[in-house]
């Protein structure tokens, strides 16, 4: 599959029914990794490169301004090569999002809205040329996060319009077989597909499908359990993507996809310890902001490559809406990892949610609550 290198990655599959493999493989970048997530992100750089996709020829690397971590999450290394024309880079962004969506098995996709979403992040809306009967489409079913690298763009996940949501798996996830998903959804007969798919060269091999069921009429809640072959030995990345079913056989209209990675080890990552800076005061261990400022969050953390801090809001499967504000990727001494983000003067009420990914899979920690009043 190109994935992102015949046409536009940095957490899986494809898709469903009538979705073809998709592969979006990893680049080496020394000592980069990036990451993304689909909600408000922010992007990350990291030291060992799991499971970044390969990208499409545009030049660029700035770090978005809202993020700080160890790793100064946001772009791809630091560069001088010249900004291209917007124009041009807007061009390739389109590109690369129609690529992804051919990929995941979108019929004649068409890249109707661009949007950029930070110094190197963009959205690209999509839908279909055509439908059943040949009716045209003229609202975008399909929205695809991306980020632009020296070598070009690089697609780091996909949301299905007011149709899917996804709560679990998380972006950059480390997962295993049985596969949890979980999120809301509406589509034909309330079905659901869903596909794990591995990167490598050519097409993406496909580890698994699954059928769950949400709403048919309006979004409902789905859960699910999505049973996979176990990756090739040395695979660390790949998609998890969910579709609905249009009961006509003739390519999927939306879809939402994850990027993920495999557990490929044995010892999973322990959660030691969580603090913060304003700390958390009393038993229900709350954070209060006030004013624009810094938010400084320490894991204590074994067996761990990664730490991934979220901001979650309250609310009903409100994990599908978290927001990435930073990632460690550097630690201190293998345990002492921190992350930092500035933040702005907006209301907010939820709770932090610490995600700490090894190779041995994943470890989280969501017990402190924030208000911004």
């Amino acid at each position: 599959m190109l994935g992102a290198d015949r046409s536009s990655a940095g957490s899986v599959d494809r898709g469903v029914s009538a979705m073809g493999p998709v592969h979006i493989r990893l680049i080496a970048i020394a000592g980069v990794l990036a990451v993304a997530l689909g909600v408000g992100a922010a992007f990350v750089v990291g030291r060992d490169n799991p499971a970044q996709p390969v990208t499409v020829a545009t030049p660029t690397t700035t770090i978005p301004n809202d993020v700080v971590s160890r790793d100064d999450p946001g772009s791809g290394p630091a560069t001088t090569t010249p900004e291209p024309p917007v124009a041009g880079a807007e061009r390739a962004a389109r590109a690369a999002a129609v690529a992804f969506l051919r990929e995941l098995g979108m019929r004649d996709p068409v890249a109707a809205t661009y949007r950029g979403t930070g110094a190197v992040t963009a959205d690209v809306g999509l839908h279909p040329k055509a439908g059943e009967d040949g009716r045209l489409f003229d609202q975008v079913t399909t929205l695809v996060q991306l980020h632009r690298y020296t070598n070009g763009w690089v697609p780091t996940g996909a949301r299905a319009v007011d149709a899917i949501e996804v709560a679990q798996p998380l972006p950059f996830e480390r997962i295993q077989s049985p596969l949890t998903v979980s999120g809301l959804s509406v589509a034909y007969e309330g079905t659901v597909h869903v596909t794990v798919t591995q990167d490598r060269r050519g097409p993406d091999r496909v580890l698994g499908t699954g059928v769950v069921n949400g709403g048919g009429t309006e979004l409902a809640p789905f859960l699910g359990s999505i049973g996979f072959a176990s990756p090739t030995p040395g695979a660390d990345g790949g998609w998890v993507v969910f579709s609905g079913d249009t009961g006509t056989g003739a390519g999927i209209v939306e879809a939402s996809a994850v990027r993920v990675r495999f557990v490929s080890g044995d010892h999973g990552p322990q959660i030691l310890g969580v603090d913060t800076s304003p700390p958390a005061i009393g038993s229900v261990r709350l954070v209060t902001l006030t004013g624009s400022g810094t938010l400084t969050v320490r894991v204590r953390a074994f067996a761990a490559d990664e730490v991934r801090v979220l901001l979650v809001p309250s609310g009903t499967d409100a994990r599908a809406h978290a927001r990435l504000i930073g990632v460690d990727r550097a630690g201190e001494d293998g345990e002492r990892w921190s992350v930092s983000w500035r933040y702005p003067d907006q209301p907010f009420h939820g709770h932090l949610l610490v995600q700490v990914n090894g190779r041995g899979g994943t470890a989280e920690h969501d017990g402190i609550a924030v208000v911004h009043p």
